[in-house]
């Protein structure tokens, strides 16, 4: 009764050092200080030298045995681990799309912005606006941003279900808002749509420093 019981508790040390490798080393899911890889390395070390005393000991367990328990069990907690790590880990689609390729100016713009969870389970983000797509406009060659869609500073969380899609609607009706440089014309030309979701963080910092999503696309705007 003992030994079966010394089985099972190796299996489930087995079990749980595998995954908890996994997702230290691997799968790097886990944040933990730098002194446990020398506390793993020694869990493995008193775990064999149990199983030395209790299983294969008097020949209780054979080597061969003992080594189809061991990899068995890794096998099951890689399998198992792998499953989990896919059904939780956050798929996503980010995209930014607009009606037309060219415009006329003066003639509004539409912009599509559109999140699509491609996993398996709900999955929530935080933007650090109040809204989860923040759009900006500026023209090719231009770091300077000439639109942005509205917003206010207030972290919100957003949640999207599984193979479903977060989408906004933006109109742009070429007009430039950036209060700094409010002699800047809208000319004919190229111009980059950005969307993309700001992330949270500590510390004050501009709204495009840290971007959860992004994505962009161009549109030619003519003169007639």
């Amino acid at each position: 009764m003992k030994f079966r019981f010394y089985i099972l508790l190796f299996s489930v040390i087995i079990f749980i050092l595998t995954t908890v490798g996994l997702a230290f080393l691997y799968y790097e899911t886990l944040v933990l200080p730098f002194w446990f890889i020398f506390a793993y390395i020694i869990a493995w070390v008193l775990v064999f030298a149990f199983a030395v005393d209790f299983l294969v000991g008097d020949g209780k367990l054979s080597g061969k045995k003992f080594l189809l328990l061991t990899f068995s069990v890794m096998i099951i907690s890689t399998t198992v681990t792998h499953s989990a790590w896919t059904i939780v880990t956050p798929k996503w689609s980010f995209s930014v799309t607009t009606d037309k390729s060219t415009y006329e100016l003066g003639e509004n713009v539409q912009i599509t912005v559109t999140l699509k969870n491609l996993g398996f389970i709900d999955q929530s983000f935080t933007s650090a606006v109040d809204v989860p797509f923040v759009v900006s406009v500026q023209q090719m060659d231009d770091i300077i941003p000439i639109w942005y869609s509205p917003y206010n500073r207030n972290p919100t969380e957003f949640t999207v279900p599984p193979h479903q899609s977060l989408e906004r609607i933006f109109t742009w009706n070429q007009t430039n808002t950036n209060i700094h440089f409010p002699e800047r014309e809208i000319e004919p030309g190229t111009y980059i749509i950005v969307a993309f979701t700001p992330k949270v963080e500590e510390g004050w910092i501009t709204i495009t420093s840290q971007r959860l999503f992004t994505a962009y696309t161009t549109i030619n705007i003519t003169s007639t």
